[in-house]
């Protein structure tokens, strides 16, 4: 006979109003001692959960803020010397390409020179791609189209400089380095009004995404062809109706004419010393 066994013995022994109320009393602890447990572990674990997802949340809110601040400094507008003004606007026009400047002698910053759009883009993919983690389904593919974007823009500049490099032209050369602020100046009057709604487009994916939050785990994304390279992908099925791309051939013509009359400049002035 076990202790559970003597304690049923010893309250069968007592009159009923008094073994009723304490095997009563039994229950109750009992069931109070349960229901502890039960909320300790579930409300418990479930209260975890909710301060893990809401520093989490905060850390997303954060990231979105930052990246946001970023975009926004690359839509700064800043006055460029009137002859390099000029000297844009009348090679574009020379190509019949159709163009939208902000103000006279005005540009946006991050198209006033080589050095900046390099930077720019730079500090702007890195950022991006060490927080995707973070990002919801419609940023993350929208962020991926800005990258994009902005990868083919610079590559533009990579293109220019890599005849001078194989010509063993260095590029600092006053007549290179002169040559290809003009090339982005160029860019920058054909190409900022479409640079700026790529730039809406993520902000207003991520306004979106804030308004909607969510702790729903994102789709994950293939790095495959199909995803991010393919014509018919989520990627660059948009992209293909932009003007750097859709014009790629006529941007490329300037691209070639800016080369070859660096190229023409620097060794002419080499000839003269």
């Amino acid at each position: 006979m076990n202790w559970f066994d003597n304690i049923l013995n010893a309250i069968k022994q007592c009159p009923d109003y008094i073994g009723n109320g304490i095997l009563q009393l039994i229950v109750l602890t009992l069931g109070g001692i349960i229901v502890a447990w039960i909320t300790t572990k579930v409300f418990g674990r479930k209260s975890e959960i909710n301060a893990v997802e809401g520093v989490l949340l905060k850390r997303k809110l954060d990231i979105y803020e930052t990246l946001s601040g970023k975009l926004e400094e690359l839509k700064a507008v800043v006055m460029i010397p009137s002859d390099l003004y000029q000297s844009a606007v009348m090679a574009l026009k020379k190509e019949k390409v159709t163009f939208n400047a902000i103000n006279q002698n005005q540009i946006l910053g991050v198209f006033d020179s080589p050095e900046k759009l390099t930077t720019g883009f730079l500090d702007l993919e890195n950022y991006i791609a060490s927080k995707k983690l973070y990002y919801d389904n419609d940023v993350m593919i929208q962020t991926m189209r800005f990258q994009n974007y902005f990868a083919a823009l610079r590559r533009l500049l990579v293109i220019f400089e890599e005849q001078f490099v194989d010509a063993g032209i260095q590029l600092e050369k006053k007549e290179v380095a002169s040559a290809e602020r003009l090339l982005t100046v160029e860019m920058g009057l054909l190409l900022q009004d479409e640079f700026l709604g790529q730039i809406d487009k993520v902000i207003s994916a991520m306004k979106q995404s804030i308004k909607h939050l969510s702790f729903k785990h994102r789709d994950e994304i293939e790095y495959k062809y199909s995803v991010i390279s393919s014509p018919d992908g989520p990627i660059m099925s948009e992209l293909m109706n932009t003007k750097l791309f859709s014009e790629r051939e006529t941007i490329l013509g300037i691209v070639t004419k800016a080369t070859a009359f660096g190229m023409a400049d620097s060794i002419m002035k080499g000839k003269k010393k």
